[in-house]
């Protein structure tokens, strides 16, 4: 009997074991659960409906329960198909014994479905115009996968499903300009950890998006979402046009952008339930292998630097570019090409979006970039080295603050630091300026300009050219804001002229109210006995007078480019200034003159030869020369200019219209025919000139117009001069003769 029971219990086993083994690797099939699986996932939602071919039932060991496997599954949704792999139902053991459905999970596997059948299950859940949405967004390409769905107790589903699958070969439409092609991925999601998904590859315009990842998150009424997008290739205008949509980047002051670049970005930002960015933070670094910037011509940056090309292009650079809530940071270090050479650069950039405030740091190699300063007549070569370290801070259309800015180049040097300007450029107000600077191996800049109660301006040389050139010029730009008032006080121990003619001693007072001098007195010695004077003061609010008396005039001439030859001579200037017309006369006595061009021509088209080879040779003297003019705007009105000497006298008037148009027209005499004509005057002619008579042709009347490099001279033989030129010539005379006899 114990033998029977023992065989009987082996017997048992054996057929256990086979049974369970059986069961688990091959299950039997069985329709128990078809129509009650049928109305359990029909319950879930009237719009989805499962169907299958029939069931098997498998024994898991593992987890002590049954799998249900469906043959032949596929979800109805809506009266579309979605084909499955696999859909595997577990259930609790006393499932098979009774009538309760106690499911506690299933497995669902897809095999390249096309990524369109998403809307097909999305548009039970979501609303249509969002699915809608989503049926553009996916515009091809398979996804296959497996989605692990656990059940409540009650039969609910449960919230921790996850879901592993990829999307291969799609093509997404993010907008109708900007679409990811050949999109290849891996997608893992779990409650825990959203949707995360690795890119394996794909491509937005020509930039690869390999290895970059997303991660999704649900958060209440919204999504956060968190990437790296690594981007390599090239890029060019209308694609950083059509991708600053989605990161708010202002391309304003661009005209054409492209480039090759291998960068990685981080975006972080919440998506609404009507895909409404919020939130927006990134962070943007790698290499930027060349980047070509085509930017609106800045007039500004083209006076310093006048080779300055507006396409500026960098290569071989490193990048970081940051943006939060309130703030965004750009990072750039590598390569700059200003004009045809490269140079090292490092530049730092900041926006805030609170007060609007943008700051910008930087160090920038200059060796390959010309450099000119004109108002200390300040001139770099391209190839001298050079470097500029800068630190600005400024409000679009308000104001720049100039925390730092240094100029080095061999010895020279130009510091400024804490320069306030205005939204025009002009100074609100400053604490110090040094220069040393050298021209032609030799220094021409030597002083400092500091800013306390009042300002301040010391050292051993100045370089006075440019002031010089501008007394004769009406700038509409003004150096100081209306807002600015101080006093100034000047000294140089030497001021240079660009002649032979420099300044010792220089020395100027003055004082600035709103940002204009209302009174100016300056003065400095050419030698013991030679001065100069200048001097401003307001007649009332809306006029002003400016004198100069200068025992020298050539420093002054030196300016006028038609001028090649000036000896001698003393000059008097006075100019009454008003907002919208210059008044000014000038009166320069005793000087000499050569290699005038416009003048030459003229004395060989009249026929004078011999006046015409003096003037190329030792030149020609002329007592005086006076000129009444008045200027508005660029337009130099000329209302007559006198010039008297021994050999020959000239009459004109004109205009000049700045950079376009020179139109003058006068008379033109020799002095031993006008010395005739006066002379032939009863009483004025005996006491001038005394009893002398002339005959033939008196002179030539002429006329001189055109572009200022382009000046065509036209002249006619008179035989009489007009009373207006007797008149002016006799005036003169006679003021010759009274101070002779004195």
């Amino acid at each position: 009997m114990i033998k029977f029971l023992s065989r009987f219990l082996i017997a048992f086993l054996i057929t256990f074991v086979l049974l369970i083994g059986y069961l688990s690797y091959f299950g039997i099939s069985t329709d128990k659960f078809d129509n009650l699986i049928k109305s359990k996932a029909n319950e879930v939602n009237r719009y989805v409906k499962l169907d299958f071919k029939k069931t098997k039932i498998h024994l898991n060991l593992r987890e002590l329960n049954i799998v249900v496997k469906l043959q032949n599954p596929q979800i109805i949704v809506n009266g579309n198909n979605i084909l499955l792999s696999k859909l595997d139902l577990f259930l609790h053991l006393k499932s098979f014994f009774t009538s309760d459905f106690l499911l506690k999970r299933g497995e669902v596997a897809f095999a390249k479905n096309d990524i369109k059948d998403l809307t097909k299950i999305t548009s039970i859940y979501v609303p249509k115009i969002i699915n809608n949405r989503l049926n553009k967004v996916f515009s091809k390409g398979s996804l296959e996968g497996e989605l692990l769905v656990p059940f409540e107790p009650d039969g609910s589903i449960a919230k921790n499903y996850s879901f592993n699958g990829k999307i291969v070969n799609a093509s997404i439409n993010l907008t109708k300009e900007l679409k990811i092609k050949d999109l290849t991925t891996e997608i893992n999601h779990t409650k825990e950890s959203g949707v995360k998904i690795k890119i394996k590859k794909g491509l937005v315009y020509d930039l690869d998006l390999a290895k970059s990842t997303l991660n999704f998150q649900q958060k209440k009424d919204k999504y956060r979402v968190e990437s790296l997008l690594h981007t390599k290739g090239e890029f060019n205008f209308n694609q950083i046009k059509k991708l600053s949509l989605l990161t708010g980047l202002n391309l304003n002051y661009f005209k054409d952008v492209n480039g090759k670049a291998d960068i990685k970005t981080k975006i972080d930002f919440d998506l609404s339930k009507r895909f409404k960015i919020q939130n927006l933070m990134y962070l943007t670094e790698g290499d930027i292998n060349y980047f070509e910037i085509q930017t609106e011509e800045k007039k500004i940056i083209k006076k310093y630097l006048p080779e300055y090309n507006s396409k500026i292009v960098i290569k071989d650079s490193k990048i970081k570019l940051s943006n939060s809530k309130s703030l965004q940071n750009l990072e750039l270090n590598g390569l700059i090409k200003i004009k045809n050479d490269f140079n090292s650069m490092k530049i730092k950039e900041s926006y805030n979006y609170d007060n609007k405030i943008f700051s910008i740091s930087g160090d920038i190699d200059l060796t390959n970039v010309r450099v000119e300063v004109s108002r200390i007549n300040f001139i770099k070569k391209a190839t001298e080295k050079g470097r500029v370290n800068f630190n600005i801070n400024f409000l679009l259309n308000k104001y720049f603050n100039i925390n730092k800015f240094e100029f080095l180049n061999k010895k020279n040097k130009i510091y400024l630091s804490n320069i306030k300007l205005n939204n025009n450029l002009e100074v609100e107000n400053f604490e110090s300026l040094e220069v040393k600077t050298f021209k032609n191996e030799k220094k021409n800049n030597d002083f400092l300009i500091k800013k306390s109660k009042l300002i301040s301006i010391s050292g051993d040389l100045f370089d006075a050219q440019p002031l010089l050139k501008s007394l004769f010029k009406k700038s509409e730009k003004q150096t100081f804001s209306k807002n600015f008032n101080s006093e100034i006080k000047i000294n140089f121990k030497k001021a240079i002229t660009g002649t032979n003619d420099d300044v010792f001693n220089f020395a100027m007072i003055a004082n600035i109210n709103k940002g204009s001098y209302n009174k100016l007195n300056l003065k400095g010695n050419f030698s013991k006995d030679e001065i100069i004077e200048m001097s401003i003061y307001e007649i009332n609010e809306s006029q002003k007078t400016l004198q100069v008396i200068s025992d020298r005039a050539r420093p002054f001439m030196k300016n006028f480019d038609f001028i090649k030859g000036f000896e001698g001579g003393k000059l008097e200037y006075e100019s009454i200034i008003s907002k919208k017309v210059s008044k000014s006369n000038l009166l320069i006595t005793d000087f000499k003159v050569s290699k005038v061009p416009a003048l030459a021509q003229l004395l060989t088209l009249a026929s004078l030869q011999g006046i015409a080879d003096t003037l190329s040779g030792e030149g020609i003297r002329f007592e005086s020369f006076e000129m009444k003019s008045n200027s508005k705007g660029d337009v130099l009105n000329i209302e007559d200019a006198l010039a008297m000497g021994p050999a020959v006298s000239i009459l004109l008037e004109g205009y000049v219209d700045k950079g376009k148009t020179v139109s003058l027209r006068g008379t033109l005499v020799p002095a031993t025919k006008l010395n005739a004509i006066i002379a032939s005057i009863p009483l004025v002619g005996d006491i001038l000139v005394g009893k002398k008579t002339g005959e033939g042709v008196v002179g030539v009347s002429f006329k001189m117009k055109g572009p200022p490099k382009d000046i065509k001279t036209t002249v006619n033989p008179i035989k009489t001069l007009t009373p207006r030129f007797i008149v002016r010539a006799v005036e003169k005379m006679k003021k010759k003769k009274q101070e002779e006899s004195k």
